[in-house]
């Protein structure tokens, strides 16, 4: 029910709540977009972003939710309750479409295992950003850190691709692999390139410690690793 004037301010607006209703509305696009974040944190964050909003703007806010069919940011969300409604929201739309990073990762590792699988376009392009720490993880001496920091890479990877595809317009289809050409087999060598080559303790100091500055530049500990591992060859493993 609509609340009028009078009566929009009668009470403070219930953020937990707020977020449950969110939830109810749209709970597969809840899901993706505070996908891993705590309960507790979306209920903060949620807090923040109705500070100062009426009961009346909230529920303008809520009905953009519905009529969309999509659950935006707490940020995003203020915008729809002041009336800002068609700020990212074909781009949220379409971005809203794609997989969830989770059920993108499991994909990804059924296609490692069996070719055949489908795999989305998406998919496809986050794991080429990554695709030297999935191989690392054979040769790795800490095989599970680096199967961790190979999924968290593609992780974040995931959700910058399909940020990227909403903004250009690009939909999820299915990633069509390249033909073989005919009578002209293709030669694997038995052990890939690694992002990382055998290094000294001095060299592997320096990798540590630029891993470490471009994680207080911003980057995640995935992303940081592999830019220091791209830097540390590009001066032909010399540090």
């Amino acid at each position: 029910m609509q609340l009028t004037a009078s009566n929009q301010n009668l009470g403070p607006i219930n953020s937990a709540q707020l977020v449950g209703v969110f939830k109810a509305i749209a709970p597969r696009s809840f899901e993706k977009t505070f996908d891993g974040v705590a309960t507790a944190q979306i209920n903060t964050a949620m807090k923040i972003c109705i500070d100062g909003l009426t009961h009346d703007q909230v529920n303008f806010g809520l009905s953009q939710v519905r009529d969309n069919g999509f659950c935006p940011d707490p940020a995003m969300f203020r915008k729809w309750c002041l009336g800002i409604t068609g700020f990212g929201t074909d781009q949220q739309r379409l971005q809203d479409s794609f997989k969830g990073k989770h059920a993108a990762l499991a994909n990804i590792l059924k296609w490692r295992k069996d070719s055949k699988q489908d795999i989305t376009n998406a998919e496809k392009d986050a794991y080429d950003r990554c695709y030297e720490m999935f191989e690392e993880i054979t040769w790795a001496k800490n095989a599970d850190r680096a199967m961790y920091l190979a999924y968290e890479a593609f992780k974040d990877n995931y959700a910058d691709v399909i940020k990227d595809f909403a903004e250009k317009g690009i939909k999820q289809t299915i990633w069509d692999k390249p033909k073989a050409v005919e009578n002209k087999p293709m030669v694997l060598d038995t052990k890939p390139n690694s992002m990382l080559p055998v290094q000294t303790p001095e060299q592997k100091t320096w990798i540590e410690s630029r891993t470490k500055e471009l994680q207080v530049e911003g980057l995640s500990l995935p992303k940081a690793l592999m830019q220091a591992g791209r830097e540390f060859k590009s001066v032909g493993g010399v540090a």
